[in-house]
């Protein structure tokens, strides 16, 4: 290749200090560089070596592929014009980027080669906006075309020409079919414009002159909404708009107008703007301490508005000018309220919660006005809020009255409660006083010798259903104290195990006489002592126990588990859950199986019976103890309630020792549950006993052979009663065979011993307890078999002999103070009968001093009641009428009704119907 002298252009293109480039250019159009400018490889991000480098294989590689055509024809054809010629190209850098280039060549010869000197400009930010302009435009014709199904018309418009190219659009005026200039087609279509202020707006708007000023000013969008009277006899408020650009080819100023109907968008905002106006006096933004206003008329302002002076100002000014002097009460809430409102606070609280709200009074012309200022959040760092403002004084005052007969009718439904619960416990005595008798009767009727068996069948059966009675009053009584509020819970020191202990006996006694399978489970630890009302408590899972033996067939399965779930400071939450296999309810039904008299039909009432009130008031009672009930049942599978209730721990762990060394003792217990055995172990090791347990007779038996060759027998040994292989009476003789009389040994079980107690006594059985096992239970069960071992005795009860005993009774009713006298006969006691308050209290100061072993006071007569007559007789001068034990006998089955008894100085409550062994056992307790 010949070399070309470049020193003439190479001083020149220095000189000039501009991106050149020299090329020797073949026949056939291809070239090479020789030599380029320090500005060019800068422009092409390398350095001049690479540059020619990179071109001199004369493939034209730095071109992109879709200009190189044109490159290669200009140069193999050495086009010009003139000598020069340029071309727009998009040329790749040395490090790859692609950048569009303006290039200026020129074709020399000498000594027969053909040279081509070049200069290049980099044109890449140009030809982008040319891009854009033309993607613009392109945009705005496509959106010509789809507006057109959209709007009422659409027009796009050379402003430089004076010319409409192109008009669509569903609703065309008259004039768009003439060939009219853009300016006479606007003057032909303000002549549609009704209000004349607005149809010289439009002209202003849309005057040639006008829209190019617009958009020299680099405002590319004018808009107006106006009302037209359209071509087809519509009338509707109008959106015009006009979008301003170039045409990216001929330079032209081109408009790109619309017309779309406005009607739906007027009447959003004007309503907006008019329930705002309704709900708040003011609407206004507040920006960096500055307030303007947005909706709001100060020539429009009620009496007692403080409605700004200026609808733009200092926040802080107008709170001071305006608010402040008006804010009522006194100094202290004054300064509490404008800090309320000032600016710091707004931020603080706007940063935790939205809205903010501020309520006052205000005192203007001698009014109380009520003013509301509510603040939302726009901006935090811009401290940009929006304020609204309301006059509340009508609200208040409607508030007020509200209150005031929601306060009278509050007062006339206490009223009505109050006479409602009078009626319900006079009821209660009136019904209670002939069951009283039936039921006294009835078990008198029952101790006759040799009734036939068909008569006793009948009063046993009359005796259930007056109790079944007597439970239904109950349940009555219940829910009227509930719904009165006049239910309140005991919060005594009561035992834990003792309450579970009573459950369990009553419900496994209904589930043996049902044949079901039942099974009660403490999962974890739970105290022995609780301090709450345990008559409540037990009334509750009693309730739902009792239920679920009912609605579970023969065969079925209740199982009742306790675990303690939570502990916060002196307070545990316990959680009972109850289980059956029973019929369970309807979906539909299990919503409403907390209300009152609820029950899922009619069948299942005639089936079962029941008021519908005892799930009411099981959830009223637990909701009362901070807990909550729910269930869930499937029809035919069985139903689960899970009860939560939060009792306050107590210190008190029972009387453990009482002589016996705890940490001295040693015990085995043996059951196949791994529950229950986990659960006996933690409660004996929580007291410091050792405990060592297993799962199965045979493994027991092996241990316990351990022990004894070492001569480590166990001091007691807890062992179940139903095991498979082996059960515990089989278990219990094995270990007598073995070690003697060594070790005591106490069954446990969940099921009634009495018909093993025999069989399992001959086997060498101490005692016998029930599942799940408490520490005060056990301890107690293993002193009573030291005392059966004659190792140390207990004290015994005071219990007192009551043949020959004297009563003296008060009754008003003849039948009732028969029956009782027969009660009392029966254990050989002498009564003599009062039929007042008064002749009781003439009979107990006329005789002599202790002739009355005890009283038994009917509450509720005439002449004196009980409660009057006990008064009087502990204020006789003699000293029996202090100690002379006072029993109230009494329908009045209330708490304080017990109260108001005890407090009148009687020793205990009896409440009718009352039953004989209860009263015999009352009566033992009391008299010495």
């Amino acid at each position: 290749m010949k070399r070309f002298n470049v020193d003439f252009y190479q001083r020149l293109f220095d000189s000039m200090d501009t991106n050149a480039v020299m090329m020797q250019v073949e026949e056939d159009g291809s070239y090479y560089p020789i030599w380029c400018s320090e500005e060019f490889t800068e422009m092409m991000e390398g350095t001049a070596e690479d540059f020619i480098r990179l071109e001199s294989g004369g493939t034209m590689s730095t071109i992109h592929p879709e200009d190189r055509e044109e490159v290669a024809y200009l140069f193999r054809h050495h086009v010009t014009k003139a000598g020069t010629n340029n071309l727009n190209v998009r040329k790749c850098t040395v490090k790859g980027n692609w950048i569009w280039v303006n290039i200026h060549y020129a074709f020399v010869q000498e000594d027969g080669v053909q040279y081509a000197y070049c200069t290049y400009f980099d044109v890449t930010d140009i030809k982008k906006n040319e891009i854009q302009l033309e993607n613009m435009y392109e945009g705005m014709r496509q959106e010509l075309v789809k507006f057109s199904d959209e709007t009422l018309a659409t027009v796009r418009v050379d402003l430089t020409l004076d010319k409409i190219e192109v008009t669509l659009g569903r609703d065309l005026y008259d004039s768009d079919s003439n060939a009219l200039t853009f300016s006479e087609a606007i003057q032909a279509r303000a002549d549609y414009l009704p209000i004349e202020s607005e149809r010289n707006k439009f002209l202003q708007m849309f005057r040639i002159d006008n829209l190019m000023q617009a958009y020299e000013e680099g405002h590319n969008l004018v808009s107006e909404v106006m009302y037209s009277r359209r071509q087809n006899g519509r009338q509707s408020f109008v959106n015009y708009t006009a979008t301003l650009m170039r045409q990216p080819v001929t330079g032209h100023a081109i408009a790109f107008i619309t017309e779309k109907e406005y009607n739906s968008e007027k009447v959003n905002e004007t309503l907006f703007q008019k329930v705002l106006a309704e709900q708040y006096d003011m609407i206004t933004y507040l920006v960096d301490g500055q307030y303007g206003v947005v909706i709001g008329d100060a020539d429009r302002i009620e009496k007692g508005s403080i409605f700004p002076k200026k609808r733009n100002g200092s926040y802080g000014t107008y709170i001071k000018t305006q608010v402040a002097p008006v804010i009522s009460g006194t100094e202290e809430e004054r300064e509490r309220l404008l800090d309320a409102l000032s600016l710091d606070r707004i931020a603080k609280q706007l940063s935790e919660r939205e809205p903010y709200e501020v309520n006052l009074a205000c005192e203007m012309d001698g009014e109380i006005f009520n003013k509301r200022f509510v603040f939302y959040l726009v901006d935090k760092e811009a401290k940009f809020y929006i304020l609204l403002k309301s006059d509340t004084t009508d609200l208040m005052k409607e508030q007020r009255e509200r209150n005031e007969q929601l306060k009278t009718a509050l007062e006339e439904a206490n009223q009505a409660n109050v006479a409602k619960t009078a009626f319900l416990s006079s009821m209660s005595h009136e019904i209670r006083t002939p069951m009283n008798a039936i039921i006294g009767l009835d078990n008198i009727a029952l101790k006759e010798k040799n009734l036939p068996s068909n008569i006793k069948e009948y009063l046993e059966k009359i005796g259930g259903s007056a109790r079944h009675l007597l439970n239904l009053i109950n349940d009555i009584l219940d829910m009227s104290r509930i719904e009165s509020g006049r239910m309140v819970l005991k919060n005594e020191e009561f035992s834990f195990g003792n309450m579970l202990e009573q459950i369990n006996t009553m419900i496994n006694s209904q589930c043996q006489d049902r044949g079901l399978h039942y099974d009660c489970v403490i999962n974890g630890k739970v105290d022995e002592y609780y301090i709450g009302d345990d008559m409540k408590l037990k009334q509750v899972l009693i309730n739902i126990l009792g239920n679920a033996v009912k609605f579970t067939p023969v065969g079925g399965k209740v199982s009742f588990t306790v675990e303690r779930t939570a502990q916060f400071e002196d307070h545990s939450t316990l959680c009972f859950v109850i289980k059956d296999t029973g019929i369970g309810m309807d979906a539909e039904y299990i919503p409403k199986i907390f209300e009152a008299f609820s029950q899922e039909d009619g069948a299942k009432t005639n089936a079962y019976g029941g008021t519908g009130l005892g799930m009411a008031i099981t959830k009223n009672i637990v909701e009362m103890m901070n807990g909550d009930i729910s269930v869930t049942s499937e029809k035919g599978v069985g139903s689960e309630f899970v009860v939560n209730v939060t009792l306050k721990n107590c210190d008190k762990v029972g009387n453990q020792e009482n002589g016996i060394r705890l940490q001295d003792m040693k015990v085995l217990v043996i059951d196949d549950d791994p529950i229950a055995c986990e659960h006996a172990v933690l409660v004996l090791e929580e007291i410091g006993i050792a405990a060592d347990s297993s799962l199965n007779g045979e493994e027991a038996v092996e241990m316990i052979r351990l022990r004894h060759a070492r001569r480590e027998e166990y001091n007691l040994i807890l062992v179940d009663l139903k095991m498979p292989e082996q059960d515990g009476i089989e278990v219990t003789r094995k270990i007598r065979e073995m070690i003697g009389n060594e070790s005591a040994i106490i069954i446990l079980t969940a099921y009634s011993w009495d018909d093993v107690m025999e069989e399992a006594l001959d086997a060498g059985v101490d005692g016998f307890m029930s599942k799940p096992i408490f520490v005060s239970g056990v301890m107690e069960e293993f002193r009573a078999v030291i005392q059966k071992k004659k190792i140390g005795l207990p004290a015994q009860e005071h219990r007192a002999e009551l043949s020959g005993r004297r009563i003296l009774l008060a009754e008003d009713v003849l039948i009732n103070a028969e029956i009782m006298k027969q009660l009392l006969n029966m254990r050989e006691m002498e009564v003599d009968h009062a039929e007042n308050g008064q002749i009781v209290v003439d009979m107990f100061a006329n005789s002599k001093e202790n002739y009355y072993d005890a009283i038994l006071m009917d509450v509720r007569m005439p002449v004196m009641d009980g409660l009057e007559a006990t008064a009087a007789i502990r204020l006789l001068e003699r000293p029996d009428a202090k100690t002379v034990p006072i029993i109230a006998m009494t329908a009045n089955a209330f708490d304080e009704d017990v109260q108001h008894s005890l407090q009148a100085g009687m020793n205990a409550h009896l409440s009718k119907p009352v039953e004989p062994e209860h009263l015999y056992e009352t009566l033992e307790m009391l008299i010495y």
